[in-house]
């Protein structure tokens, strides 16, 4: 089986999971967003940190998320406690802006960070987490989740397609030499465009700042994946793991996903 086909069973037996929990429901889909959280740590911090799992700052890290996302989810998700992790969640990916586009490409500041403060990781990890799974607890949250898969997934796929046939202008070639700019605005519009249609069939018919909206999430969805190429070439790693063949780790999978839930989640809250 080439790494193409590989790649495409991968992406539909992930997608069938997915599907599976969305229609088993709310605590289906709540579990399944804990248990992704869960592998992304286990990824960091043994692939990115290289500490193993006996190490206490791995035992932190991995109680601190449970309790955390267990006691938002099923014991307190109040509109209060919401909007201040949605905030904390915003300053986050703000950070991880700043981090992409000012810290050197040979800093060597992250690394020394997190390897020193190691329990922190799960803490870190938790906050666009709950992002992500607060949106399960949103009037209407089957159609807003489907919306977020729909407008995020959609760029890598129309950057795929305009990169492919169209790209011949790097992007950013120290952090991602693959990435073209045309890919980059190919599969910004195409997520936009798409969005607003199932928007306009499911939900209702998008305003115009709600279109801006898309449109500043969409170039978020690459803003996220530059900071994780960024992040894995001065870590010198490739994947975060090779658990989902064809594809790399989960981490490789939920990287944007996990830096545009604040944003999206934030304009949830609006409505």
């Amino acid at each position: 089986m080439s790494n193409t086909q590989l790649r495409i069973v991968s992406a539909l037996v992930l997608a069938m999971i997915v599907t599976l929990c969305l229609i088993i429901g709310k605590s289906a889909t709540i579990l399944f967003i804990g248990l992704v959280g869960f592998f992304v740590i286990d990824e960091f911090i043994l692939n990115f940190l290289n500490f193993n799992r006996s190490n206490k700052s791995y035992m932190v890290s991995i109680s601190t998320f449970v309790a955390g996302f267990f006691y938002f989810n099923f014991f307190d998700h109040s509109d209060a406690l919401t909007k201040g992790v949605n905030s904390l969640g915003l300053i986050m990916s703000g950070a991880l802006i700043y981090y992409l586009f000012i810290t050197k490409h040979d800093s060597l500041k992250i690394q020394k960070f997190l390897g020193k403060y190691t329990v922190l990781v799960g803490l870190l990890i938790l906050i666009p987490f709950i992002n992500l799974s607060a949106l399960v607890h949103e009037k209407q949250w089957l159609l807003k989740m489907i919306g977020l898969v729909i407008l995020n997934f959609s760029v890598d796929t129309g950057a795929w397609f305009w990169g492919k046939n169209f790209g011949k202008t790097k992007l950013w070639p120290k952090v991602s030499p693959k990435k073209t700019v045309e890919g980059f605005v190919g599969g910004v519009i195409s997520s936009v465009f798409i969005t607003g249609v199932y928007w306009s069939v499911f939900l209702k018919v998008p305003t115009p700042f709600i279109f801006v909206c898309f449109f500043l999430i969409a170039t978020c969805s690459q803003v996220g994946d530059l900071v994780q190429s960024k992040m894995k070439r001065q870590f010198d790693i490739k994947d975060s793991s090779n658990l989902i063949p064809g594809h790399g780790g989960v981490y490789d999978r939920v990287d944007s996903l996990l830096f545009v839930a604040p944003l999206y989640l934030w304009l949830m809250l609006q409505m």
